[in-house]
């Protein structure tokens, strides 16, 4: 979709977008779940497409799990996940206000985003609970993101979730996928 995407960020606030921008691309991950009752983690591999989007605007990426090559060809079943999150930088309050799409869980997200010292934070009030995502760990080959939950107010957090993203390498003959649109949201 040409009025999707978008190869690079808006020039209006090019260094905010590239707080997320620097993530676009495709990246394989290794996921770890860590169930609230102590009992053994769990963990699967996936992959994380994002790119930019609105003319530059915004960020958008898919979360895959498990990824399209552990599918092979196969359908994605009613329980794999498949979501679409969609990052905008509001100028005004100087943040990024991001929704999450989840179709396998049909869980529809909404946090708020900063870049907090060398990390970014995304936060959110879940019922009597806090509950935040955060990138870290940025490099041009890799990243880390981790969830956690916070059931007194921020006095301690309990990890749900952790995430290692790899860069994946990039198709032989498909060139840049943020240039073309081949490869972004299948």
């Amino acid at each position: 979709m040409i009025t999707l995407l978008a190869d690079r960020p808006a020039a209006a606030h090019a260094a905010q977008i590239e707080q997320f921008g620097r993530l676009a691309g495709l990246w394989t991950t290794q996921i770890t779940y860590f169930p609230p009752d102590g009992s053994p983690s769990s963990h699967v591999t996936g992959a994380w497409e994002f790119g930019y989007a609105l003319d530059g605007r915004a960020v958008i990426d898919v979360w895959q799990v498990p990824g399209r090559d552990t599918l092979a060809g196969a359908p994605r079943s009613a329980d794999q996940e498949c979501g679409l999150c969609v990052r905008i930088w509001d100028a005004g309050l100087q943040l990024w206000r991001f929704t999450f799409h989840g179709t396998a869980n049909r869980r529809l997200i909404h946090m708020y985003a900063r870049e907090v010292d060398d990390e970014i934070v995304m936060e959110q009030a879940e019922g009597g609970d806090l509950v935040r995502w955060i990138f870290s760990d940025i490099r041009p080959e890799s990243f880390h993101w981790r969830s956690q939950r916070s059931a007194d107010g921020g006095a301690s957090w309990r990890l749900e979730q952790r995430v290692r993203a790899d860069r994946a390498a990039a198709p032989a003959a498909a060139g840049d996928p943020h240039q073309t649109g081949e490869t972004f949201i299948q």
